[in-house]
Order: structure tokens, then sequence, then C-alpha cells
């Protein structure tokens, strides 16, 4: 018996010893991997959330084979490569990646460096949210109008592409007054009022809001509680007006915000108005605009990196006005200068700065520039200009973006999808884009115009900043212009 029991257990103990081994190598391979990673220069490729993107495709240079051989790579599970010895001089680095923009940063040296990417939008999906702006304090007959604007809060890189559009969509809802149709942009909320017009009384009901969105996933939600005189903007309406001369009309006071995690085709999310009160106030000082020009000041509480708006006002040259914002937060105002003429084609055309809201704030504006000429498919040449005094150049952020059709609701709206981003430190005047080795599969829709953006990201805080997104947090002003192709 004893001898069957040791015979029994031979098997066993030589398994175990053998695991051992085999642990032990791979524990001696690791650690020699893990050491050649340490000793070795390699690139990291990382979504915004910092987590390694495997398969990833690299190249160095601005074509494959070019300027070295062996200059596209793939990124391995822990998304890195090791730099190739034979690279030795600044080239452009360029990443695409399944599911992500591809992003080129520009005259790289050879050297330990870590590239974001960010994820693409759904292509022609598009997620509606609706609901109502609660709490409202509505009081009939007294001339006013209250009513719930419901946006997406705000990242820094959004606010210094400010879009108006963002803020009051360009898509109208339809309400019945007096036996008329009013058209009212689809992401305000106007609960049940009355209120008299001439002779008539007009009875007011578009309790839901609705936007969209191009993407899954938890978004942020703000309701800006505010009113506007009735009579005086449905005569300016009547008149002609532009919303964007309407804005000194609207007084906002509070608002709410809401997460959500968008997964379905239409959401319902109803929110609460009430919850924050815009009641500290500081002034803004305008610059001087031209009489074509108009600046535009917004006041903004900034909560965990959530910007939120807490007023907007144009202000005429030279002149100071005065913004609500939130008590208690980090306040900051943004400051916009558009052509007149931009605004009415919708041309993304401007110049912001976004700073720390003191008491009395004086913004210095970098000048508007003129679009970028296209030489070619791939290449383009920027407009130059002078910065101004305290103000450092600290890099150049380009996309090209393809223009597509989606059905948003009932109507179908044209939106930009970005396709390739590329940094480059300093500013400079032109850019062309790498051969990319890789037949696209073009399995997203068909794009029927195609717009290619510059901005010119200055800090009146830094001299430098790292490439990538993370090189907005440097940035207090950014100048921006495009060409559609």
């Amino acid at each position: 018996m004893k001898h069957l029991l040791m015979a029994a257990m031979v098997p066993a103990l030589l398994l175990g010893c053998s695991e051992h081994n085999k642990q032990h190598s791979q524990q001696a391979t690791d650690n020699a991997e893990a050491f050649w990673t340490i000793q070795s220069n390699v690139i990291t490729i990382k979504t915004i959330d910092d987590q390694p993107i495997a398969n990833a495709q690299i190249l160095i240079g601005d074509a494959l084979n070019s300027p070295f051989a062996g200059n596209f790579l793939t990124t391995n599970s822990a998304g890195q490569i090791t730099i190739p010895a034979a690279w030795n001089q600044p080239a452009s680095v360029t990443v695409q990646a399944a599911g992500f923009i591809r992003s080129t940063y520009m005259a790289q040296m050879p050297g330990n460096m870590t590239i974001t990417l960010r994820p693409v939008k759904n292509g022609t999906t598009q997620y509606e949210v609706k609901g109502a702006s609660q709490d409202l304090p509505v009081k009939n007959g007294d001339d006013q109008i209250d009513f719930g604007l419901v946006m997406s809060a705000f990242t820094k890189l959004d606010l210094l592409s400010f879009d108006l559009n963002n803020v009051i969509s360009p898509q109208n809802d339809t309400i019945s007054a007096m036996g008329q149709d009013i058209s009212v942009p689809s992401n305000i909320s106007i609960p049940k009022q009355w209120e008299k017009y001439s002779f008539f009384t007009i009875n007011l009901d578009k309790p839901l809001y609705r936007t969209y969105f191009g993407q899954k996933g938890v978004n942020r939600l703000v309701s800006i509680r505010g009113r506007f005189p009735f009579r005086d903007t449905v005569d300016a309406m009547r008149g002609g007006k532009e919303f964007y001369e309407l804005i000194n009309m609207f007084k906002i006071s509070g608002g709410g915000v809401r997460d959500l995690n968008v997964q379905n085709g239409s959401s319902q999310l109803n929110i609460p108005s009430t919850e924050l009160n815009f009641t500290d106030k500081k002034t803004v000082i305008a610059p001087s605009v031209r009489g074509d020009e108009m600046f535009i000041a917004v006041g903004v509480a900034n909560q965990s990196g959530y910007m939120i708006p807490t007023d907007i006002k144009s202000v005429a040259s030279g002149k100071k006005q005065e913004l609500g914002t939130l008590a208690n937060a980090d306040q900051l105002v943004l400051s916009v200068v558009k052509r007149t003429a931009d605004l009415k084609a919708s041309n993304d055309r401007m110049s912001a700065t976004l700073l720390p809201f003191a008491a009395q704030t004086a913004p210095k504006m970098l000048p508007l520039i003129n679009d970028p000429s296209l030489i070619g498919p791939n290449e383009v040449v920027f407009p130059q200009f002078n910065s101004i005094d305290g103000v450092n150049p600290i890099a150049t952020y380009s996309v090209i973006s393809s223009q597509i059709e989606v059905q948003q609701g009932p109507a179908k709206v044209k939106i930009m999808n970005p396709e390739w981003e590329v940094y480059a430190s300093k500013w400079v005047t032109n850019m062309k884009l790498p051969n990319w080795p890789v037949q696209s599969k073009g399995n997203g829709p068909k794009a029927n115009q195609k717009r290619w953006e510059v901005s010119f990201i200055g800090s009146q805080t830094a001299s430098q900043a790292q490439l990538g997104p993370a090189m907005i947090e440097a940035a207090t002003h950014v100048t921006h212009s495009s060409i559609s192709y």
C-alpha cells in the first residue's frame, strides 16, 4: 500500500514541479519584457480615460517606408510599440485604431511618448432625449415668458470652439397661437402660460424640449431657467431680427443639472430648473471691435470639468456688461468675437478666450483670421497673423471632417464627423497629411463635403503644452477658421 501511495504521488509531484518551472519561466519572460520596455523608448496609445489601445496602427513619417523601412507598426496588448532604431530625426507620427479618430502629431523627435485618441461618433445614429424643464416660476399676464433652455454641459474644448447652435437649437418645433403656427427652438421647454398682445390673449404651451446625441454613454444635461419680455420679443422677431440680436432680451437666473446614460433611440428626462441660482454678479469689459463684428460674453461655472453657462450677452465695443454667475463655483468668462456676416451664414470663424472671471474682466482677443487655402487633397496653407501681448503661441490644432446627413426627429440635418486630427507645436503656416498606407474600408456614411478646420491655440499662463487633447487645459485663447471642399 505504501508503495502504491508513493507511486500515486510521483506524477502529482512531477506535475507540481513542472508547473512551478513554467511559472518561473513565464515570470522570467515577463520580467525580461518589462525590463526591455523600461529600457527601450516606446510609443503608448491610450484612450481619453487612460486605457491602452491594442492593435493600433502607427506610421512614423510621411509614407510607408519613408523616411526609413519598417516605419509602419502595430501596438501590443499594452498599447505600445518599441521605437525603431532607424528613427533619428523629427517626423510626424500618425495613429489609427478601430473606433477612434485618426491622429497625427507633427515633427516629433524619437523618444518615449503617449498619444491619446478620441472616439469616433456613431455615424448616422442619433439618440433623442426629451422631457420637461420643471418648476419654472410661471406668472400669467406679467408680459414675461418663462422658459427652460436645455443643452449638454460643455467641455473646455467645446467652449473654445463655441457655436451658438449648441446653445439654441437650429431645429424648431411648432406651436399654435392666434390661429398661426409659431416656430420655437426644439431645445426650449415652455410650460403652459398666457400673455396679452394688443387685443389678444396668447396661449403658449410647449412643455417638452428635445435634443440629440451622436453616441451612447453618460451625458450631462443642463436646464437653464430664464424669461423674456413677450411683446418686445414678438415685435423684434416680426421685424426680422436674428436670434443673436435678441440675446440681451433674455434674462437667465438659474438652472439644474442631470446626468443621463443614453442607450436607446429615445429617452425621457425631466430636469428641475431651480436647483442653481446665478445670483453672483461680475462685469466684463468688451474689447474694441469693428463695426461688422460682434462681441459675445458668456458667464461659465466650472463643475468638475463640466462647463455650465450662467448668462449670455452681446456687448458693444469698449462697453461694460454685468453677467450673472454661480456663487461658490469656479467662475470663468467666455468671450467670443465673430463677424455678423459669419453669424448669418453659420460660418465657424471666431476668436475666443476663456479666462477666470474677476470682479471686472477685460479680455484681449486674438485677431479673426482668413480661411485656409487648400493646395492639394492633403495639403493646406494657413493664414499668417501676429499674436498679442501676453499670449504665447502653444499649438496648432487641425481637424478634417466629413459632412453627412442624419435624421433628428422629423428633420434631416447636416453634421460634421471628425475623421483626422492633426497637432503641431507652436503656430504653423501649413500642414501636409501623411500618405496613410492602408485603404479605408468605407463602411461609414458617404460624405458629400469635407471641412478642414484650424485653431491656433495660445496661452497667457503657459509657454508650451503637451500635444494632444490635454493641451486644451493650458489654452486661454483661440482663433479659428476653416475651408470646405
